[in-house]
């Protein structure tokens, strides 16, 4: 055995229990493969190659012989060791993306990170790192059905990065993709290998994709019928220069055209996160001291007003600046409906038992007032108060609206780059 390879198997064999007997899916299995490889594993649909993915990726144990990774001996290891090693050396890609449907780019690709236990600063900036290095800088907030079959595995494999594994084990990455997505995905592929040392072994029953390894390693019954070195594999991105070029995107191809579902859920924007309220409170609060102060020392004379226009502005832009580092873009239009009106409805019914207890500046006038109407008279007060409450979700809204292209960040959600494939 070579100490410097990276996988080392040697008379690896797996038996599977049948109702017709014992099925051996691996035979005497010997196979090498150093840091820095790009090796293809072909065959046929039951040659063995699936079998062989699944303890290379320390997900099934060999029945017979050795398997080590990076010098460990993962057959002897138990589950939760194998588990470890898997989320230490390897990273996986699926021909089917396997990305949670209702999350984000970025938040799929944080995913490996959370189980790591990563905090969620350094997760976002690693998750970006990765995002970027496939070029998908732009559409880190798409969720998956907003993206297109190459994207998707543009965000499978950047999740697969995400933990800086030393090997990929990529499944069959361009089954489901056409000939151009295909081979931006495989360019991808080389690039990694070639730029970061990345080993990469790749499963595929395809010899065209194949082609793209710098080593064929050819299963049949369970055993390795040929395992030939490339001196010049196929270069993905040569060849792909060779297709005509792709049809250019029109104006009514976008993502909102092609479907108006998905455009409709980037114009909400998702749930607003709770602790923006807590931020504006604490901002509102000094908002009004800051403005008390501004009346008494600057102008010289209390006021009311400018107490709350300080407290509107302030609040509104730590909202406005804190929503959008949280979430990465500015604040869609829906979203700040709902935070003007649930702030203003949070924060009248908190006030509202402090009023009732005459707690409030000016308060015990507006109670001794409300004793002295008839009932006609408290219904059209309570009117008031109500018509009140809008006029201050409004006057938020609008106050929200106006800073929010201020403070946001530049790159909203609705950004595009390229048009199709995996761009």
């Amino acid at each position: 055995m070579d100490p410097a390879a990276l996988i080392t198997l040697h008379r690896v064999e797996k038996d599977y229990e049948s109702g017709a007997g014992t099925v051996r899916a691996l035979r005497e299995v010997d196979l090498e493969i150093k840091q820095g490889d790009f090796v293809a594993i072909v065959g046929t649909s039951g040659s063995g190659k699936s079998t062989l993915m699944n303890i290379l990726g320390c997900l099934d144990r060999p029945t017979r012989g050795v398997y080590e990774l990076a010098g460990f001996d993962v057959g002897a290891r138990s589950s939760d060791a194998r588990a470890v090693l898997r989320n230490r050396l390897i990273g996986f890609i699926f021909q089917g993306f396997n990305l949670l449907p209702r999350t984000t780019a970025l938040e799929n690709v944080e995913l490996p990170l959370v189980y790591r236990g990563v905090g969620a600063r350094e997760r976002r900036k690693l998750a970006m790192e990765a995002l970027e290095a496939v070029a998908l800088g732009d559409r880190v907030h798409h969720t998956p059905n907003q993206l297109s079959g190459g994207q998707q595995q543009r965000v499978a494999i950047a999740r697969a990065l995400v933990t800086r594994p030393p090997m990929l084990l990529a499944d069959e990455p361009t089954g489901n993709l056409d000939t151009r997505t295909s081979l931006e995905v495989l360019a991808l592929l080389q690039r990694l290998n070639r730029d970061r040392g990345i080993t990469i072994v790749l499963v595929t029953h395809e010899h065209d994709i194949a082609a793209c390894a710098s080593r064929v390693v050819t299963f049949r019954d369970g055993r390795i019928v040929t395992d030939v070195t490339q001196a010049a594999p196929l270069d993905a991105a040569a060849e792909l220069e060779k297709l005509p070029p792709p049809e250019p995107a029109g104006a009514g191809d976008d993502d909102a055209s092609a479907d108006p579902a998905a455009a409709a859920r980037r114009r909400l924007g998702g749930p607003v996160p709770a602790v923006l309220y807590m931020a504006m409170a604490a901002a509102g609060a000094l908002g009004v001291g800051i403005g008390a102060a501004y009346a008494h020392f600057v102008l010289g004379a209390p006021s009311s007003i400018v107490p709350v226009i300080f407290g509107f502005v302030l609040e509104a832009t730590v909202a406005a600046w804190f929503g959008g580092k949280k979430l990465g873009r500015p604040l869609t239009s829906d979203q700040r409906v709902r935070v003007a009106i649930t702030y203003t409805i949070v924060v009248a019914v908190l006030l509202a038992p402090l009023f009732a207890l005459g707690a409030l500046p000016g308060s015990k006038a507006m109670l001794d007032r409300l004793d002295a109407l008839s009932s006609g008279g408290v219904v059209a007060a309570l009117g008031v108060v109500l018509f009140g409450l809008v006029a201050v979700a409004l006057a938020r809204y609008l106050v929200l609206s106006l800073v929010t292209p201020l403070v946001s960040p530049s790159r909203a959600a609705h950004g595009h780059g390229g048009g199709g494939g995996a761009s």
